[in-house]
């Protein structure tokens, strides 16, 4: 079969301070191909499609895109050229309308100079047709739509601009089942239109469902590419860890020890007499769908939202817990899962990160002591393989999977008896996963207990010692490591179980 090469990037090299970021890359892209590219955070994914999006500037290597040699990519060449770029953080006005959001800086305008908004709502009915957003008014405000939507309004934004080349980074992320079939609709139709899409995820069994060919990244070098018919799961892993990876869970039987958290009766918003308990050395989970309440249930906890009613005991004790300073007095930990929003302060360096919930440990004469907090930073950096140029580095420097490892890195330091992990592996790649396993089974190991969220099904039933099941503010379930099923937690997510008892 003959191919031709819409995009060629070759010998793409990109340098940092302290870090190579890229290394002599070499990549091509296809017209009607969807193509994965995977590795670790800190890999130069990241760094590879802000060089194709005109975002950085490569420092050496060519370009070439549709037959035509490149110098260099800015974002207006991009754009111009039908790049588009859908990050991980949606781009929207949501207070503009549909239209005016697909439309944006290509706004019809009558002699006048004002738009002519009949003109754009019309062909804003056609493009959102193209993307499953017909059932909307063209004059919908975007902030009433759902992250899926937000998504899909970006695509038809693209479309606007005569699209070649789609880039969608970790899309999936925020998605639930029938959003993430909807949206694979769409990426077939494109292929089949002659669109190249560069597809980049963490999630393995999305790369054999959409992808036609797979390139592999590992510190900044391009590792191999291959088509997916002739390639595996676990030969993907090896290239993108650099080893065997045979146990991707490595979670043991922990020695389950006596209560150590228990609520009672916990009503705030949509939870309603909520009630659950978490043992020593415990890891335990809470699933459900979207809005079901486990999210406020472990914000309730941590003291970030007040509760209406309900009782928290630590170690038999009755303790309040009015605000995370009375958590943190507790020795209860909560690492969000939105890390950039709410668990880091982006613009400051890693050390403060670190030591921002310990600053009692740094402190000499009621002064900061920049050795020891230094000192301390570093110690977490080493243990928990931070790939970070210095504890100096800010934050915002550092790639998806290095700035989820600080967080839990400050919690560390104070040895909470409870750690609350809201998807702690969310848009992680498969070697900092395990990692993070490792870490929550080291927090077990001390005495703690791990009470944590994921949407991930497989996650929650690998390494999970027992699961409560939120649906729409109860709790419809506790399974125990025996009963652990697909089966069995979905039923009680959809809340069949619950009406089954009725």
């Amino acid at each position: 079969m003959e191919y031709h090469t819409l995009l060629k990037l070759e010998a793409i090299t990109k340098q940092f301070p302290g870090v190579k970021a890229l290394d002599s890359v070499d990549l091509d892209v296809r017209f009607g191909e969807v193509h994965a590219i995977v590795g670790e955070n800190g890999a130069g994914k990241s760094t590879l499609i802000k060089i194709v999006s005109g975002a950085y500037t490569n420092d050496s290597g060519t370009i070439e895109f549709d037959g035509e040699k490149i110098g260099a990519l800015t974002p207006h060449i991009s754009l111009e050229k039908g790049i588009s770029v859908i990050y991980q953080e949606l781009s929207y006005l949501p207070t503009m309308s549909i239209a005016e959001n697909i439309y944006i800086g290509r706004q019809h305008k009558k002699k006048n100079r004002t738009v002519d908004y009949k003109a754009l709502f019309e062909n804003s009915r056609r493009m959102q047709a193209l993307v499953g957003l017909e059932h909307y008014p063209p004059s919908t405000e975007v902030r009433m739509l759902s992250t899926a939507e937000k998504q899909l309004i970006e695509i038809a934004r693209a479309q606007v601009r005569d699209m070649k080349l789609l880039i969608l980074d970790e899309p999936t992320s925020a998605l639930n089942e029938e959003e993430i079939h909807r949206l694979f609709a769409i990426i077939h139709k494109l292929r089949a239109q002659g669109c190249g899409v560069i597809y980049i995820t963490h999630k393995m069994d999305e790369i054999f469902k959409i992808a036609d060919r797979v390139t592999v990244m590992r510190d900044g070098r391009r590792i191999l590419t291959e088509d997916m018919a002739n390639i595996s799961r676990a030969d993907i892993i090896k290239a993108m860890v650099g080893r065997e990876i045979r146990e991707f869970y490595p979670i043991s039987p922990h020695g389950v020890g006596d209560v150590l958290l228990e609520i009672e009766n916990l009503s705030s918003g949509i939870l309603k007499d909520v009630s659950f308990r978490a043992h020593k050395g415990e890891i335990l989970g809470f699933y459900g769908l979207m809005g079901c309440g486990s999210e406020r249930a472990m914000e309730c906890v941590f003291g970030k939202v007040p509760m209406e009613k309900g009782v928290i005991k630590v170690d038999g004790k009755r303790v309040k817990v009015r605000s995370p300073r009375d958590a943190i007095r507790h020795k209860i930990a909560y690492a969000p899962g939105e890390r950039k929003t709410e668990g880091l302060m982006l613009i400051q360096p890693v050390r403060v990160n670190i030591s921002c919930v310990t600053l009692s440990k740094v402190k000499k004469n009621g002064l900061l002591n920049l050795k020891l907090e230094r000192s301390m930073a570093s110690r977490w950096i080493k243990q928990l393989r931070i790939k970070t140029p210095s504890p100096e580095t800010p934050i915002s420097s550092l790639s998806g999977g290095n700035q989820q490892k600080v967080v839990p890195a400050k919690w560390m330091e104070n040895k909470p008896r409870v750690f609350l992990l809201n998807e702690p592996t969310k848009g992680v790649d498969v070697g900092a996963k395990t990692e993070i396993y490792m870490q929550m089974e080291e927090i077990c190991r001390n005495g703690a207990t791990v009470v944590f969220i994921t949407s991930d099904l497989p996650e929650l039933l690998a390494i999970s010692d027992r699961v409560y099941v939120f649906h729409e503010g109860t709790i419809t379930g506790e399974i125990v490591r025996k009963d652990l099923t697909q089966e069995n937690v979905a039923k009680k997510a959809i809340g069949e179980a619950a009406h089954e008892k009725e």
